[in-house]
């Protein structure tokens, strides 16, 4: 368990896959929610839901922690807030939704939003990805070719 959070915690913190990943753990976590909202299933039983499917052990223990602090009474977006897994912009649209009435649309809204992040994000990133790629294909062939030749050469010298 205690490896299983470390090695979810140190991706979530690299530095170009972290905020991909975290972007796509809480659209998850968004869409799977408002699915069990809509559904008519109660809030702490959908978050209960929701901690068995997340799949990151950070996050995993955050939606324990909401699911434990709804309980008691507190607001979703208030313990987001807190609890520093979640990204602010989730916190402020669950707060509106929960003052409007509208929990399951605005997390709705947020799974939208997070995938076109990681739509566009995942586009940045093979766009630089691709050069850099092509500039480590030419080195390996640069390398094969020299491989190759560079005896046939010295075999032509020699004789």
């Amino acid at each position: 368990e205690r490896g299983r959070y470390a090695r979810d915690a140190a991706l979530l913190s690299l530095p170009v896959l972290g905020p991909l990943i975290k972007k796509s753990l809480v659209s998850r976590f968004s869409l799977s929610l408002s699915t069990l909202l809509k559904s008519g299933v109660p809030a702490v039983e959908s978050l209960a839901v929701v901690k068995k499917t997340v799949g990151n052990k950070p996050l995993e223990e955050a939606v324990g922690r909401i699911h434990d602090r709804i309980i008691e009474g507190q607001e979703i977006s208030s313990i987001m807030e807190k609890s520093g897994v979640f990204p602010p912009l989730v916190g402020y649209m669950i707060a509106v939704g929960e003052e409007s009435g509208r929990l399951e649309e605005m997390l709705e809204i947020i799974n939208e939003y997070y995938d076109e992040e990681i739509e566009s994000a995942t586009a940045r990133f093979t766009s630089v990805l691709e050069p850099v790629m092509i500039i480590a294909l030419a080195f390996i062939v640069g390398f094969v070719v020299l491989a190759v030749l560079l005896p046939i050469m010295e075999m032509g010298e020699i004789v």
